[in-house]
């Protein structure tokens, strides 16, 4: 008889805690960009450099059902709204965690984009997710323009392709050989904050339909490698070395043509590139060079951290005589 008092007041004493677990609860009421300069937040959708020159996001919260502090999650991705890509083409993602009381709270992701990191008028929107123990996702989704500066002048001057095995500017290779790539690039009149990644590329003939650089999705490495170039302006030289292979789409061919792209990736939009090609002669073409396996048909180039990337000083050089011996 005594243990029904107990447990009478055991379950009085857990009705509010359970009561707020029913009420926990977790909202966007407001998502919006503005510009860091301001100390006021004003909602705008369109910003201009130099007058801005770095944006935040505010996310303005409200969460309750529970006492103390709990931990707030939140996921924000930047898209790129002028893309010609048909999925979307995400610039950034950016997470952040909070510990908060119960209550409405504005919650910043600083400085999350540069307007010099943007070239002429372009459209972004943002998708923001907050995640809240106990209560479904909320999202919300916002969209802005940016005006930056004009986009720099990229020259890619010369691409040079030799077999360092032999001579100087020999162009005969066999398979297995190795190559080193060379070329010369220009960057003029970059205003922006932007340094670029440098792409070496190479792919034989047979494979382009798998593994063009046009593709959006590339299913091996090894054969392409990136590379962020640390001056925003003038002339430099780069070298790099790969290996080709000894198995090939068609295997019973003397003759296998092959190509290596350079190519300048300043972002959407601003992506310069060039290519030179080469032929591979295989005297020993036949059944024992074929292989269904396209990682075993890749040329194989090193990576970037052995590439020779340097800044000539001077001015644009004379590309004829700069490759001679």
């Amino acid at each position: 008889m005594t243990r029904w008092p107990l447990i009478m007041s055991l379950a009085a004493l857990l009705l509010p805690a359970a009561a707020l677990a029913q009420d926990r609860h977790a909202e966007i009421v407001d998502f919006y960009v503005y510009p860091d300069e301001s100390p006021q937040f004003n909602k705008l959708a369109g910003f201009a450099w130099p007058d801005v020159e770095e944006l935040n996001a505010l996310v303005r919260v409200d969460v309750g059902g529970f006492r103390g502090e709990e931990k707030v999650d939140l996921f924000m991705v930047v898209i790129d709204d002028e893309s010609d890509d048909e999925d979307e083409l995400i610039v950034s993602k950016h997470k952040l965690k909070f510990f908060l009381p119960a209550g409405e709270h504005d919650l910043v992701f600083p400085r999350f984009i540069r307007t010099d990191s943007v070239f002429g008028e372009r459209g972004f929107r943002l998708k923001v997710e907050l995640g809240f123990k106990g209560t479904a996702p909320q999202y919300s989704e916002t969209g802005f323009d940016i005006t930056g500066p004009d986009a720099p002048d990229v020259e890619i001057l010369d691409v040079e392709l030799y077999n360092p095995q032999e001579s100087y500017r020999t162009s005969y290779f066999e398979p297995g050989d190795e190559f080193e790539i060379s070329a010369l690039i220009e960057i003029e009149d970059n205003e922006s904050s932007v340094e670029p990644q440098l792409i070496v590329f190479a792919m034989m003939e047979d494979d382009a339909f798998l593994i063009d650089p046009e593709l959006n999705y590339q299913p091996y490495s090894a054969h392409w490698d990136r590379l962020t170039v640390p001056w925003q302006e003038g002339v430099f030289e780069v070298r790099a070395r790969g290996h080709l292979p000894y198995f090939f789409a068609e295997p019973y061919s003397f003759l296998h043509d092959w190509r290596v792209y350079v190519i300048l990736d300043f972002g959407p939009g601003e992506v310069t590139s060039d290519y030179v090609e080469g032929q591979l002669q295989d005297g020993n073409a036949g059944e024992h060079r074929a292989t269904d396996e396209l990682s075993e048909r890749l040329i194989e180039m090193d990576r970037a951290g052995s590439w020779q990337v340097r800044r000539l000083r001077g001015g644009r050089p004379d590309t004829g005589r700069f490759w001679e011996d």
